[in-house]
């Protein structure tokens, strides 16, 4: 039964996910880091790519910055090669490969051509070379939109952005989302919002959740934004994981975090399966 349902879900061609807000301190990374490691728990090829110089989510696999990075394909003059990447990929687990990120990323973004279509599309061209290798692409992004997270949205099927439910955690949305409209419409027809969750949940936001945020959002984004059900309740090990360098699965598997992700996860194969 597993297996058919693990089928049933698998994509034909890889999807590239990416979760993306323009505020920090949302839980971007480490809902990138953990729901690529669910969907690899459930037999899913995942390759991460880290497109943030801050490399948080390089430091949960390698502890250090990788002395060969994602940076150095897209500054590379010239095609890239599949032995070029190759060259890069670093295996980090069974059925996770990452496409690392560097601190030099922050002082090459400014040499990065990529506002227009001819060369916004650089990851885009250097993930599909790999696509036949993989079912999922997960992207970690910058906190703001330069040109490194406009390379990365311009490369993605399904874009998540994680939410803090305190209200400061909109600064910033309304922008992202009229990005990805601006990209759309110019560049990457196939990017779609999969959809907004909240982090950091506590059973003291609940009414909140209910009536003041999930109706903001929905009276300002209306259906193109889906709210998943799942929420990311606040929980110790999350941080703790983070100080480790170790995803949930690993480090606290019976933890809240690792349960919420589990099924946060479950939720969005579901959307994806349906088309959203």
């Amino acid at each position: 039964m597993y297996t058919l349902v693990l089928l049933a879900l698998t994509p034909l061609y890889m999807q590239t996910l990416c979760f993306s807000n323009n505020k920090g301190g949302v839980g971007k990374t480490t809902s990138a880091l953990n729901v690529g490691l669910a969907l690899a728990r459930r037999g899913h090829r995942v390759l991460f790519c880290d497109c943030d110089p801050q490399r948080s989510l390089t430091i949960s696999f390698e502890g250090a910055d990788a002395p060969e990075h994602v940076g150095m394909l897209l500054m590379r003059k010239g095609e890239v090669s599949l032995d070029d990447i190759h060259a890069v990929i670093r295996p980090v687990g069974e059925n996770v490969d990452l496409l690392p990120a560097s601190a030099e990323m922050e002082a090459n973004e400014a040499q990065l051509p990529g506002w227009d279509a001819e060369h916004s599309t650089r990851l885009a061209d250097i993930l599909e070379l790999v696509a036949s290798e993989y079912d999922y692409c997960v992207l970690d992004t910058k906190g703001s939109i330069g040109t490194l997270t406009w390379i990365a949205l311009a490369a993605t099927n399904v874009l998540y952005i994680p939410v803090d439910p305190e209200f400061y955690g909109f600064e910033g949305l309304t922008n992202l989302i009229n990005t990805c409209t601006r990209l759309r419409r110019r560049i990457n027809p196939g990017l779609r919002v999969g959809g907004i969750f909240f982090t950091k949940y506590s059973p003291a936001y609940r009414a909140r959740l209910r009536h003041d945020v999930v109706d903001l959002i929905k009276e300002h984004y209306g259906q193109d934004v889906p709210v998943f059900t799942t929420t990311i309740r606040q929980s110790t090990a999350i941080p703790n994981a983070q100080m480790a360098g170790a995803g949930l699965f690993d480090y606290a598997p019976d933890s809240p975090g690792a349960e919420d992700y589990e099924a946060l996860t479950d939720e969005m194969l579901q959307h994806l399966s349906h088309g959203y």
